[in-house]
């Protein structure tokens, strides 16, 4: 993207983080001892920052999985042979679905397994006979290069 492209599409953060003298006290994020951390949070919205491990993958991310299920699915790779395939409008009605849900993307808040539990249900709405472990298998695929 040039420097000009840029200005006409900036991007906008959603989120103003509180200022650091507001920060919350809340236990971290899967601790057992029961530590507590100060969170940011956003004046606009009230959402609490996500301070684990975990960061929302990117819409690009979601494009190459379906795209990697539909080159799967093409070759029949692990699959009997005659299985349905993903066309390309099916892949963009799901890319639809997706943009649907309230924060996917977002990654101040959201985590990646909870991206993933929601990507799952999303992809089995419009494709049904698409196993959970099947979608996984190509997450993990996906994940691993």
């Amino acid at each position: 993207m040039t420097t000009e492209e840029e200005m006409d599409n900036p991007e906008i953060d959603p989120h103003t983080p509180a200022p650091p003298t507001e920060r919350i006290w809340m236990d971290v994020y899967l601790d057992d001892d029961g530590k507590l951390a100060k969170h940011d949070w956003c004046l606009d919205t009230g959402i609490i920052k996500n301070q684990g491990g975990e960061v929302a993958k990117p819409k690009g991310f979601y494009i190459t999985i379906l795209n990697k299920m539909k080159y799967i699915l093409d070759k029949d790779l692990g699959h009997k042979l005659g299985s349905p395939k993903i066309s390309e409008a099916q892949i963009s009605l799901l890319l639809k679905d997706l943009d649907k849900v309230d924060g996917f993307y977002d990654k101040w808040w959201r985590t990646e397994s909870s991206q993933l539990e929601t990507f799952i249900k999303v992809v089995q709405h419009r494709r049904p006979d698409l196993s959970k472990r099947f979608i996984i298998d190509t997450v993990t695929r996906t994940l691993s290069g």
